[in-house]
């Protein structure tokens, strides 16, 4: 059940979200980049900035990717590792959060294939 669908459904209300764990997660999905960023690091693994930066469909800014980075860290779906050497190195990883939602993110792509979504698909006349 989910109480914030149920209220506007039946006309209670339209604009409360009290209690809704739907409209936030959407709100934080809707971000640019942030989608395409879980993508990217559930199906390359532990990467560099540099490498998650060319890896991603579009010029993004370094300071916007920093961003959603720090954004994904902060919500626990997205890890930072330093490593210590002759050069410092830094790779970011998905937890087991960000894996459940990488995945979710796959189930979703699997639902757009064949639908009025599917880019690949011809266009109707």
């Amino acid at each position: 059940r989910i109480p914030c669908i149920e209220s506007r459904l039946m006309n209670k209300s339209t604009t409360d979200t009290e209690g809704c764990l739907v409209d936030p997660l959407i709100q934080f999905l809707a971000r640019q980049w942030l989608t395409h960023v879980v993508w990217a690091l559930g199906e390359m693994g532990p990467t560099r900035f540099g490498a998650l930066r060319r890896a991603l469909p579009g010029p993004v800014s370094a300071r916007t990717l920093s961003t959603r980075l720090k954004d994904l860290e902060s919500h626990g779906f997205v890890v930072r590792n330093v490593h210590d050497g002759a050069a410092l190195k830094v790779e970011y990883s998905l937890t087991d959060a960000g894996r459940a939602l990488h995945e979710r993110l796959r189930d979703s792509e699997a639902l757009a294939a064949g639908s009025p979504f599917d880019r690949s698909r011809p266009a109707e006349p």
